[in-house]
């Protein structure tokens, strides 16, 4: 499994690809999540820290849940995520949307 530590801003941008091609939505994900290192494997892994604002909305919680977990296990590799995200124009960070 490629380092995720190293391709943090990659999987921020891919993340809001996808949220955005799921639910045609764009959220400002900032503190929703974060990069840390599993204490038994020491492998880098990305840590769910869902605020509110995610946790009051299942479908979205869920969703997030399922992906951390498929980039994780790898799943979902950087070099799929650097395919996929070739293939869209660059997010418009000032658009984001804040869900409350």
């Amino acid at each position: 499994m490629e380092n995720l530590s190293e391709n943090k801003e990659l999987i921020k941008n891919y993340i809001h690809l996808i949220i955005k091609q799921q639910f045609n939505i764009q959220i400002d994900l900032t503190g929703e999540y974060t990069f840390t290192e599993n204490l038994v494997s020491r492998k880098p892994i990305i840590a769910t820290t869902f605020s509110d604002k995610i946790l009051s909305d299942p479908e979205i919680k869920m969703f997030l849940t399922s992906l951390i977990t498929e980039i994780n296990t790898g799943n979902c590799s950087i070099q799929s995520m650097k395919m996929k995200l070739r293939n869209y124009p660059q997010i418009d960070w000032n658009s984001l949307r804040r869900i409350v």
